[in-house]
């Protein structure tokens, strides 16, 4: 039978107030009455509150390997989709992001510093504009770069979007592109001819089969991390044996 937390957490505490009492289980103690039982609990909890902490730290243990499962199967469920295209023997680290998260722009450095420093990185940007018009221009420029330039221009152009400090919108593509060399016209006549739309159709579909609702959201063959995290929480998800949550 599978507890509860709220369960888990009552007869945890249970336990160790009669540990407590007694220095025996509870469930070796004579029967007494509930109100009895109850006061005994409140007394010993007062002189030991420390039990408070230490059963939060296993309901949390308890709550975050339930949730390491559940993210596994729901990495399992779209990895053909996912990882299409990559070398599964090498780190994967997929993030969707947002030009104008600024929790993705804070992430951003980090990032970039595994892709230097983590031999055979493969890293995968799913444009994912949640937060406004600025957001979907910006990624549909981006994978426009992409598709028209190559993969290694989107990477600079994705970069330096990211260490833009004002927000990103027509206005700081424009910029981007004139300062990167880029033939802005050509951009813009490729956004308006639907280039990239195909990326952002994919990407959304990853995003809803995931449960994405915020940026940033990073995913590997070891796990999901929802939010800004360190390299080596990052470094965790890129191989099959890591977890994080």
């Amino acid at each position: 039978m599978i507890l509860s937390n709220r369960a888990f957490g009552k007869a945890l505490i249970a336990a160790a107030v009669g540990l407590t009492l007694t220095g025996t289980p509870a469930a070796a103690e004579t029967p007494q009455t509930t109100s009895e039982f109850d006061q005994q609990v409140r007394d010993a909890l007062l002189r030991n509150p420390e039990i408070i902490l230490e059963v939060f730290a296993l309901l949390e243990q308890k709550e975050q390997a339930a949730k390491a499962v559940k993210d596994k199967d729901l990495i399992a469920s779209v990895a053909d989709e996912l990882f299409a295209g990559l070398d599964m023997s090498k780190p994967i680290l997929v993030e969707f992001q947002d030009y104008n998260c600024g929790y993705c722009r804070k992430a951003h450095p980090t990032v970039m510093e595994m892709r230097e420093q983590i031999p055979g990185l493969q890293f995968v940007v799913m444009e994912m504009p949640i937060l406004n018009d600025g957001s979907r221009y910006s990624a549909q420029a981006a994978l426009a770069v992409k598709e028209i330039e190559g993969e290694e221009a989107y990477v600079r152009f994705v970069d330096e979007m990211m260490r833009n400090a004002g927000p990103a919108n027509v206005a700081t593509v424009l910029k981007v592109l004139t300062k990167l060399g880029h033939d802005a016209e050509e951009i813009v006549k490729a956004i308006k001819d639907g280039k990239g739309a195909n990326e952002l159709n994919r990407a959304r579909d990853l995003a809803d089969a995931l449960g994405v609702t915020g940026t940033p959201y990073f995913v590997g063959p070891g796990g999901i991390i929802r939010g800004v995290a360190s390299k080596d929480r990052l470094q965790a998800l890129t191989v099959a044996d890591g977890s994080d949550s």
